[in-house]
């Protein structure tokens, strides 16, 4: 009868110790919605934490970034709230992580953004706006500055294209920009293979502001293509983008 409570007991024990490390684990179990409502909930107080900051407050403000597959978001933050915020935005992406990972458990496929076309907000300065600090992004700039902007942008890109050079067909890819002027879209080419970071980054730009300018005056997003594209090749040492007949 001793044996028996003791062996009782024993096996009591371990199972209310695997029932407690079941509950503990079912508890992290949250659908791909819960984990997203959690995600918004630190977005939300990352932006808080980012708005109503006193102008005089101006040189103890840097812009912070989080970069998702497609898109950039900025922040402004007092030197003072830079470790709450690396904070919010460390639970932020866990929560996003594992949202991915529970819509994979729940059978659903995510689609990652491929960036079919570059136009990524980037941060420009810090302005005051009701003596409050307001950040200007690529995504927000006043009107006429983003039409003088595109321009000289424009400029730039052509600048990098010219200096293109190739000694072969491989490895070259082709990406749109906008013109808000003429509602076309073009294609340049770049080496995929290569450093392309500071065309990315102009194109980017330049694309944003278009974008910005065409919902701003309320353009129909009626884009006119060009010739369907059949290839890059490598012409005379320059890359050179080959239509269809």
């Amino acid at each position: 009868m001793r044996t028996l409570t003791k062996t009782t007991t024993k096996f009591t024990c371990i199972t209310f110790t695997v029932l407690l490390l079941f509950l503990g684990c079912k508890k992290d179990e949250l659908t791909a919605s819960q984990w997203g409502e959690r995600a918004v909930v630190k977005q939300n107080e990352m932006l808080k934490l980012a708005s109503n900051i006193p102008c005089s407050q101006k040189l103890n403000v840097s812009i912070q970034s989080i970069e998702n597959s497609c898109s950039t978001q900025y922040f402004a933050i007092l030197a003072s709230d830079l470790a709450k915020y690396e904070k919010l935005k460390k639970e932020y992406l866990e929560a996003l992580d594992k949202q991915y990972k529970a819509w994979t458990q729940e059978g659903i496929i995510v689609d990652f953004c491929s960036e079919s076309i570059w136009a990524r907000a980037q941060p420009m300065r810090l302005d005051c706006k009701d003596d409050k600090i307001q950040l200007i992004t690529s995504a927000n700039l006043p009107l006429a500055e983003a039409k003088s902007l595109i321009v000289t942008t424009k400029l730039l890109i052509d600048q990098l294209l010219n200096a293109q050079t190739c000694n072969s067909d491989a490895s070259w890819a082709i990406t749109p920009i906008i013109d808000y002027q003429t509602m076309k879209i073009e294609y340049i080419p770049y080496l995929s293979s290569g450093n392309y970071k500071e065309l990315k980054e102009k194109v980017s730009l330049y694309n944003r502001l278009n974008f910005n300018v065409i919902e701003a005056e309320k353009k129909d997003s009626n884009y006119i293509h060009g010739k369907q594209i059949d290839k890059v090749e490598c012409l005379n040492g320059k890359p050179v983008i080959k239509y269809k007949n």
